[in-house]
């Protein structure tokens, strides 16, 4: 389907219809509907879900968005408390660059990240120059919360809107860059460890809505929730200052093959040198 709409030239007539905020809100609220509820065990059996791993409410879910932000059961991953480790926030995919600059690439060489572009401040961006990104990429299939990876106090929300392309690397083959193109949520991380670290969710193609369940200004504690998606695929990016993190071996390695890491939520994926 991705390769009809973004390599098709039919598809690419189609496509900017499905990028428009109008149809993801019309599908969030279709999944909030209550008939929407029967479709969530084909998709749990087509997806091979685990449900053990999850809070399932008395009764059932009543929405397939219920069912597609739902909670966690308490335990179900293990998160390492390091204070000198950051965890991904969510159940994904990573891919990591390593250091930023106006060359960077994401998947295909023709598909470059613009840091002042994405971050909308020109001041705020040249801070993040050499510095280190990390893309966390949320599939429809996966449990659709994030988590703050590391103790800190979060910023108030800044939002940039934007279109919702799909975060699929289908779509950077094709040219198009999401990460600078789709609606954001702009928040800084103030850590003792890790200085002001920016933490971007992201949204995506048919993603209902972003929503943060943090009060900003407070401490928050590594693991605790910070928000989730609704219907849809998204993802989050982090961007960190020069020198300020090393990022896993493996991850690395991986990223610079353009090849992705699948991760849970919880689990190490970069340190202080």
């Amino acid at each position: 389907m991705l390769n009809f709409f973004y390599q098709n030239r039919l598809g690419k007539i189609v496509r900017p219809l499905l990028t428009k905020q109008f149809v993801s809100k019309f599908l969030g609220y279709a999944a909030n509907r209550f008939v929407s509820r029967y479709f969530i065990p084909s998709f749990i059996k087509t997806h091979k879900i685990n449900m053990t791993d999850f809070i399932i409410p008395e009764g059932g879910y009543k929405t397939f968005n219920e069912f597609f932000y739902r909670k966690l059961r308490p335990g179900s991953r293990n998160i390492d408390f390091d204070k000198n480790i950051i965890t991904s926030p969510a159940d994904c995919k990573v891919f990591a660059i390593q250091k930023l600059s106006d060359d960077s690439t994401f998947f295909v060489k023709c598909c470059k990240f613009d840091v002042r572009r994405f971050l909308k401040e020109k001041d705020l961006a040249a801070t993040y120059q050499g510095g280190t990104l990390l893309l966390f990429r949320l599939a429809p299939q996966d449990y659709h919360r994030f988590h703050f990876p590391f103790d800190c106090v979060p910023s108030k929300v800044k939002f940039i809107h934007g279109k919702l392309e799909s975060v699929n690397p289908v779509v950077y083959q094709s040219g198009v860059q999401p990460l600078t193109e789709n609606e954001r949520h702009l928040i800084t991380l103030n850590s003792q460890n890790f200085g002001h670290v920016q933490f971007v969710p992201v949204g995506a193609m048919v993603v209902g809505k972003i929503v943060e369940t943090f009060t900003p200004n407070l401490f928050y504690n590594k693991g605790a929730e910070a928000g989730y998606f609704a219907f849809g695929g998204s993802s989050i990016v982090m961007i960190f200052k020069k020198y300020e993190i090393k990022v896993a071996d493996k991850i690395l390695h991986n990223s610079q093959n353009n090849i992705e890491t699948a991760i849970k939520m919880g689990q190490p994926v970069a340190k202080k040198p």
